[in-house]
């Protein structure tokens, strides 16, 4: 779904917090119209998220196993009773590796027989949440209910049936009267059909108002977002304050960001590269950073610095390369050797995204594709998106926040022992990569249906995600793709917008891209669009498909994948974004919803289309 504004004009925008301030006293004297300028309110932050003893008291509230994380965030999931689709085991073999499977079988009696908690008692009982949050001064929670939902449909996408399968309330905040959004304005419940928690997140601070300062006209934002995306045509961007991701250490209330400042959210018009991801602009002129970048290219080696003015210390710097995968980019300078796929290739764009402690952005990129030196001034703006082996392709490699799902999720596969068997960033992401080699000669029988697991970052659409390279074009679409076609790629996750969007009917993502399924698992994707967040999505979606372990404590499971997707949407994407997983339904009625990852609990055989599809529907 396109992201949609309403253009403002001073006297509409009716907005707390949001005032008209005479700019020039001496005009009104004059008997000319004095003009104004909007201002905004700044929010002080008084305490950075949970403390240990809130984490211990929100636990003990709620009969919940205490899920404080060090930065402040409560998370807890359930991970035998969130999103549960009752299940039989029917069977058990080995897949093409030899590695075990067991056969579960989808119980429909069971899936019929589930009665979700009636809003009204779901709401009831999530008030207590609201009762016990932090508060902040001028803040209003509005609770929102949806229902995470089973799906079985045909090929066409036609609905066989549709079993809602728990009840959530999610609590909309608004500071003052404006939307206050971001990963550190988060609040949600979930409960199972008998009144179960099953899914509980908290992710607040503690705010007082504070100075009133100028912001700019939406007119400005349109303009200043439309060059953070290089000149693409913008809707009219909305303004709202944005919470970034809570920056305690050790839950004790204490962090880096310390006020929280209006922003504008760009709202990029779609184009032929397919839609884009939003991102933001700061209101306040000046109020972010800038910076100046200096670069100097010899042969394939590179080195740049940058230099930082504005905004609030301390700063993150986060670096990247349009060919080369940066072992090391988050110093204030830059340093490495150039890896093009294509040896002949001489392009080069350094990229460069600075955040302050507020999470304030400003972004560059800076083609350097000769020798010599380059420099380039900042734009305010950006920010938001062994046992087995995994690939990366992440085709936006000018945006930081893409970079670092991308950074994520090889960090994380590495360190639990799993083989990257490729990370393509960049013009070095191919289509051909992950095309068949019966459609034109494709190379997925090299790359992407090679792996178990694969990720990609970039551009979307229901009918294709996107490449910058033309090898062999810019779009995959479910006519070139044939996964699992030699029985090893298990599950493909796209961080990208709209691909797994009902257009038509409000299933037919499966006649488009059920086709691509040879073999492959599951799909895993966004029905709305996917937003390119701080700290990136690929870690935190990994991280989820392996225990937390301390000693010889388990602190946390390991997650089924599906789980573990829905799990990093709740946490990192921001409220109404809809996500999605799907899959074929064998005619035994085996599915491969409760897959883990390899190594970490059972895994679903190899199933071939049949003509019936499952898919599982969630709300942030």
């Amino acid at each position: 779904m396109k992201p949609l504004a309403h253009k403002h004009s001073p006297a509409k925008l009716g907005l707390a917090g949001l005032t008209a301030a005479i700019l020039v006293a001496s005009l009104a004297q004059t008997g000319q119209a004095a003009p104004t300028a909007l201002t905004a309110t700044v929010y002080s932050v008084v305490q950075e998220g949970l403390t240990v003893a809130d984490g211990q008291r929100l636990a003990d509230t709620f009969g919940i196993g205490n899920a404080l994380y060090p930065n402040g965030a409560f998370s807890y999931a359930d991970n035998d009773k969130f999103q549960y689709v009752p299940h039989k085991v029917v069977g058990s073999g080995k897949d093409e590796g030899g590695n075990a499977t067991q056969d579960e079988a989808v119980d429909l009696d069971a899936v019929k027989a589930i009665k979700p908690l009636p809003d009204a008692q779901a709401l009831a009982r999530a008030q207590k949440l609201a009762d016990i949050a932090l508060k902040s001064e001028g803040l209003t929670l509005k609770p929102r209910v949806t229902h995470s939902t089973f799906t079985l449909s045909d090929d066409a996408g036609k609905v066989i049936g549709s079993y809602p399968i728990d009840t959530t309330v999610s609590f909309d905040a608004v500071l003052g009267n404006l939307p206050l959004a971001g990963q550190g304005a988060s609040l949600r419940v979930t409960f199972a059909p008998d009144g179960t928690i099953t899914e509980l997140s908290e992710s607040l601070r503690r705010l007082a108002a504070g100075r009133q300062v100028a912001i700019i006209t939406a007119d400005e934002a349109q303009r200043a977002c439309a060059a953070v995306y290089g000149g693409a045509a913008q809707n009219t961007p909305v303004l709202s304050y944005l919470s970034p991701e809570l920056s305690s250490r050790q839950a004790d209330g204490k962090g880096t960001v310390t006020e929280v400042l209006p922003q504008y959210q760009c709202s990029p018009v779609d184009n032929s590269d397919g839609t884009q991801a939003p991102k933001t602009v700061p209101a306040i002129t000046g109020g972010g950073p800038t910076f100046k970048v200096s670069l100097n290219r010899q042969g394939d080696t590179v080195s740049g610095a940058a230099s930082v003015s504005g905004g609030t210390a301390p700063y993150t710097f986060r670096w990247g390369s349009s060919t080369t995968v940066l072992s090391s980019n988050t110093g204030q300078s830059v340093s490495y050797k150039r890896v093009p796929r294509d040896t002949a290739a001489k392009t080069e764009t350094v990229s460069l995204e600075v955040t302050d402690a507020n999470g304030l952005v400003a972004s560059l990129s800076v083609p350097a594709d000769t020798d010599g030196q380059f420099t380039g001034l900042s734009s305010p703006g950006g920010g938001s998106f062994a046992l087995g082996t995994a690939g990366i392709e992440n085709t936006v490699d000018e945006w930081q926040c893409a970079q670092d799902s991308a950074n994520g999720f090889r960090n994380v596969m590495l360190s639990k022992g799993q083989t990257v068997a490729f990370d393509w960033r960049g013009y070095n992401a191919w289509e051909i990569d992950f095309r068949d080699p019966t459609v034109g000669g494709g190379w997925d029988n090299r790359y992407v249906d090679t792996v178990d697991i694969q990720w990609y970052t970039g551009h979307g659409s229901p009918y294709s995600f996107t490449f910058k390279s033309n090898v062999t074009d810019h779009n995959i679409t479910p006519y070139d793709a044939k996964w699992g076609d030699t029985y090893n790629l298990e599950w493909l996750q796209l961080e990208s917008c709209q691909v797994l969007r009902g257009v038509g009917s409000p299933y037919d993502f499966v006649s488009r891209w059920g086709r691509s399924f040879k073999g492959l698992h599951m799909m895993n994707g966004f029905h709305t669009n996917a937003y390119c967040v701080g700290g990136g999505t690929g870690g935190t979606f990994a991280s989820y498909l392996f225990p937390i372990r301390w000693l010889w404590w388990t602190l946390r499971p390991a997650y089924t994948v599906q789980r573990a997707w829905a799990t990093m949407a709740i946490l990192k994407e921001p409220h109404g974004v809809v996500y999605r997983s799907f899959g074929p339904v064998a005619r035994n009625w085996v599915t491969n919803i409760n897959d883990y990852y390899w190594g970490q609990g059972p895994t679903g055989p190899d199933i071939q289309p049949t003509g019936i599809w499952w898919s599982i529907t969630g709300t942030v």
